[in-house]
């Protein structure tokens, strides 16, 4: 993809925004306007991991809402070259069967009330009905032992309440619920940060493995960078509402062209201590301001180690084509080296941990 980084994928996000109105708090009428998304473009390619990564509070599980219609949006939102912003009724139904989101807390995104099979029979039953297929009761139960196998659980799962799963099982319950329907994108959002490191490892394999398995698309949320690096084909990195960087992982993590993706993985520790100890570090000044008050000129100058007066706190960069395939939000990038021993894993080309059990 070169040109523009809101073309050439199955999904496309152009020109995004997200702003909520919120009151000033107790005894004050004023409201004021908070943009969680500035502005957005990006595209997924077909059975493509894009990774998304970025400070909490940077935009990333909104993104994620607005694009499956969760929260109320300005730009265009296009999948397999079709505009489907302002799809209602049974068009926006079959966009959301096509478009489906696991969501980052596994304990609150289960309803408690209803069994392992009604979560999963319920969404399969009504794009059935919705698309005129069969919904009759046995082929329901067919499908949903089927999809609890698929997702490395045990058929007597299906008669089980949520709150008798651990975390990672109810990660892989959330998975076969959004798996039911037949997605062709799937957008995780943060799906393994509620989780313990080993279970992470074993929901992350299992993403890849059904990926392979099942041709999907994925939008991989995370704020790990060693996962995301793993999974993900391309990276996107977020500051304050805007994607300010992304290109093909590998490049991004080795070469990275934006100061603050820099610093992102410079923070990152490496294993061997020796290397730790002999590795430049990069200290941000500051905290990251709030997106009520977005700083003038470029939103990362106040903490950037290379900020210039001018043009930085003056002018602020859009997102343009710095190299083929890499995209850059910067007045000067590239200016600040990365690191020796930039974020990695023990195998960047293997599985992180063995999938193990289904715990």
């Amino acid at each position: 993809m070169t040109g523009d980084p809101a073309t050439g994928g199955l999904l496309e996000v152009d020109d995004l925004r997200v702003t909520f109105t919120l009151r000033g708090g107790p005894g004050h009428r004023r409201k004021v306007e908070l943009t969680a998304v500035d502005g957005v473009s990006l595209s997924v390619r077909r059975r493509e991991t894009l990774g998304l990564v970025g400070e909490s509070g940077c935009g990333k599980s909104t993104l994620a809402h607005a694009i499956v219609r969760l929260v109320p949006f300005e730009g265009r939102i296009r999948l397999d070259g079709e505009d489907v912003t302002d799809l209602r009724g049974r068009h926006l139904v079959e966009y959301r069967r096509r478009v489906q989101l696991v969501f980052q807390d596994p304990y609150a995104s289960l309803n408690p009330r209803l069994s392992v099979r009604r979560l999963i029979a319920e969404p399969l039953a009504f794009a059935r009905r919705a698309a005129g297929a069969d919904a009759g009761r046995d082929a329901l139960e067919h499908r949903v032992v089927e999809l609890l196998g698929l997702v490395g659980l045990s058929a007597d799962a299906a008669d089980r309440y949520p709150h008798e799963f651990s975390g990672g099982q109810r990660q892989r319950i959330g998975l076969a619920r959004a798996l039911s329907v037949e997605p062709g994108v799937i957008l995780a959002d943060e799906p393994v940060s509620a989780l313990d490191v080993s279970i992470q490892a074993q929901i992350i394999n299992l993403l890849v493995d059904l990926q392979d398995r099942l041709d999907l698309t994925l939008l991989f949320i995370a704020h790990d960078l060693a996962v995301v690096r793993h999974v993900s084909d391309r990276v996107g990195v977020m500051y304050l509402g805007r994607v300010v960087e992304l290109g093909p992982a590998d490049t991004l993590y080795t070469r990275p062209l934006h100061p603050y993706t820099v610093a992102l993985l410079a923070a990152v520790p490496v294993p061997d201590p020796d290397v730790q100890a002999t590795r430049r570090r990069i200290v941000l000044s500051g905290d990251a301001p709030s997106p009520l008050a977005v700083p003038a000129g470029c939103r990362f100058h106040p903490r950037c180690p290379i900020a210039r007066t001018d043009p930085c706190s003056t002018a602020d960069p859009p997102l343009v084509e710095a190299e083929p395939g890499r995209f850059v939000a910067c007045h000067f990038p590239g200016e600040l080296d990365a690191p020796d021993a930039v974020a990695t894993t023990p195998d960047s080309d293997g599985p992180p941990l063995s999938a193990g059990s289904s715990s």
